[in-house]
């Protein structure tokens, strides 16, 4: 089915650019990496290999006579965009194969006004503030996952979409899904949203409001957020709302601020009854190039969550991240520590170690000796890994 939907995708996008008499040529971008380590846990002392890759493709449809290598430069032109496609050689014939790929494919026209398109998971979420505690690593003992009870809207599965760009200053967008395709529900739920973006220097205004129709769950979702761009400070205020026989909603501001060309401090604040309390994020950031210290990247960030005590009354957490890293060229060691309290566990303490160095610049290939710890409050070592990634 998803092979299908990718040549379903390909094929409307070929037929809409024949329909508007463009020649049109494909061109393709492809990056991405392998990597193989052998690592042995210091507290088991098992050993063992893993492997793991990243990739993405690109293919651009543009008028043959265009110069612009992703979009073409005349009123109309098609553009689809693959990415997570893997592929595979063996015994000498090629076979493919795709995992979970994100496809977006659109028609661009009226002088690039006008957007017509399709992806191939669509959805209509409308969430304009997210959750600070969103825990990124299964292992963080502070960090809770409190992006799935997230007030804001998501409704998806096939759909389409248009936007039209009234002025400079104003664009306008309309979306509709359904919950299956004509094969599953002769009268599928659906949902529509429409979303508007208002450029007023230095603000930019995003607002929308969605709504389904026969979904299991189809709550009234609305929300806006006002950003505003300067040359030292950038802030935001947010509010996501939503109504199915009650009102639910979070609220979220944040700033970064620059403290020396690419040196940035930032905050962030987010209140809510899916965040079940208030989270605040403090990071620092000093970059390896224009920062306080040539060729020192670092950076700081502590998590105060649940400071009103939480929807438990657990009480406060905290947590503290450091890590820093410098450039020496083709070596680059770097380390980083992590302290934290969700206060219904111990307190945690781990580190990493890690070097990387530079075999082979025409084909960048990186050597890695890499050592992270378990919680070296209850005494585990860790993991030791020696590794090789090459990207290409």
């Amino acid at each position: 089915m998803k092979r299908l939907t990718l040549l379903t995708i390909l094929l409307v996008v070929v037929g809409l650019a024949s329909g508007f008499a463009l020649e049109v040529k494909p061109s393709f971008a492809l990056s991405g990496s392998g990597t193989v380590q052998w690592g042995i846990d210091l507290d088991t002392m098992y050993t063992g290999f893993l492997n793991s890759y990243a990739a993405d493709i690109s293919v651009y449809l543009i008028a043959e006579d265009s110069t612009d290598t992703h979009k073409g430069s005349g009123d109309w032109y098609g553009e689809i965009t693959l990415s997570d496609v893997e592929l595979f050689w063996t015994d000498g014939a090629e076979a493919g194969t795709v995992g979970d790929p994100t496809v977006a494919a659109k028609i661009v026209g009226m002088g690039g006004l006008l957007a017509i398109g399709v992806y191939g998971a669509p959805d209509l979420a409308l969430d304009f503030v997210a959750a600070i505690e969103a825990d990124a690593d299964a292992e963080d003992d502070v960090l809770d996952d409190e992006s799935a009870g997230d007030v804001g809207v998501d409704y998806g599965q096939y759909g389409t979409y248009f936007s039209y760009t009234v002025s400079e200053a104003l664009m306008v967008g309309f979306e509709v899904v359904s919950a299956d395709d004509w094969t599953a529900n002769w009268m599928s739920p659906y949902a529509f949203a429409l979303d508007i973006q208002a450029k007023f220097a230095p603000l930019t205004i995003n607002a929308g409001v969605n709504y389904g129709i026969n979904y299991a769950a189809n709550p009234f979702g609305f929300g806006v957020k006002v950003a505003a761009d300067t040359d030292m400070v950038d802030g935001w205020v947010g509010f996501d709302g939503s109504f199915d026989g009650g009102l639910a909603f979070d609220v979220g501001a944040g700033a970064t601020f620059t403290v020396m060309e690419t040196v940035t401090a930032a905050l962030g604040v987010v209140y809510g009854a899916a965040f079940d309390d208030l989270d605040v994020s403090l990071v620092f950031t000093e970059p390896a190039a224009a920062g306080l210290v040539d060729k020192l990247d670092a950076s700081l960030t502590v998590y105060f969550l649940d400071l009103l005590g939480g929807a438990a009354g657990a009480g406060l957490e905290y947590e503290i991240i450091f890590a820093a890293g410098y450039d020496m060229g083709k070596l680059y060691p770097h380390f980083g520590v992590t302290y934290g309290d969700a206060n219904d566990a111990a307190a945690f303490l781990t580190a990493y170690v890690h070097f990387d160095y530079d075999l082979f610049e025409a084909a960048p290939t990186v050597l890695s000796v890499n050592w992270d710890s378990g919680d070296l409050l209850a005494s585990a070592m860790g993991v030791l890994t020696i590794g090789v990634t090459v990207t290409y």
